[in-house]
């Protein structure tokens, strides 16, 4: 027998993945800016990322499925868990891998057994990470399973795959912004469900949503509550 038994109370949990979704200039990509500078790798599909000229971010620019591919494999064989994986964004890849699929294949059938078998593979290899991930998505409206009203979402190419996507990560979250109370925007991720919005968080056993209903866009910080660690005060706090 090959297949190592453990208990989960010995499991750190440490690495997580996020998936973050939200309308155009809601700050998504702006958001690889609050993680460790140095210790990211964006994988860049969509060539958008004017936003964030200048930071401290390994780039990979990765415009068809065999290159974002060879990026996943890579991190795979270097293994840092302090690190993080920054996809811009998994909606486009998904695309991208849809057209390719589609560009060869005329049967309509094959196409999508093709789709939906390449698109598992993708997503089985993203968790594999041995880090921490973070997807952006794009949003649109779907329909929520138990109300069967449209909510917003994280969006893919087939309604199939979308309904999937949210399952395969520690947190679903959306990227907005809203009025404060003098009326001026301000720029917030959405971390609690509503009618509205499909977000949340997996949380450790036995303990509450460690996130407000919104937090501040940084995602070091997020990430540093749903693991459980507390910021210690600075001076001026």
């Amino acid at each position: 027998m090959t297949v190592k038994i453990t208990n989960l109370k010995d499991s750190g949990g440490e690495t997580k993945s996020y998936l973050v979704f939200g309308n155009t200039k809601t700050g998504k990509t702006m958001l690889a800016t609050t993680l460790p500078a140095g210790k990211v790798l964006l994988i860049n599909t969509e060539n958008n990322i004017d936003s964030i000229e200048g930071a401290d971010i390994n780039k990979a620019d990765c415009y068809n499925v065999a290159d974002f591919t060879s990026v996943l494999d890579m991190v795979i064989a270097n293994g840092k868990s302090d690190h993080w994986v920054f996809i811009d964004s998994i909606t486009d890849i998904v695309q991208k891998m849809f057209n390719e699929i589609f560009s060869k294949e005329k049967d309509g059938r094959q196409g999508y057994q093709k789709f939906e078998l390449r698109y598992i593979e993708l997503m089985d290899k993203i968790k594999s990470l041995p880090c921490n991930v973070v997807c952006i998505a794009q949003q649109g409206l779907v329909k929520d399973e138990t109300t069967g009203g449209m909510i917003a979402a994280p969006v893919l190419t087939w309604a199939k795959l979308q309904t999937n996507l949210p399952y395969r990560f520690s947190a679903v979250l959306a990227a907005k912004i809203i009025k404060d109370k003098d009326g001026k925007d301000v720029h917030v991720i959405q971390c609690h469900p509503c009618p509205q919005y499909a977000v949340g968080v997996r949380t450790k056993y036995g303990e509450p949503n460690p996130l407000g209903g919104y937090e501040k866009p940084n995602l070091l910080d997020i990430h540093n509550k749903v693991i459980g660690i507390t910021k210690q005060p600075t001076k001026g706090d």
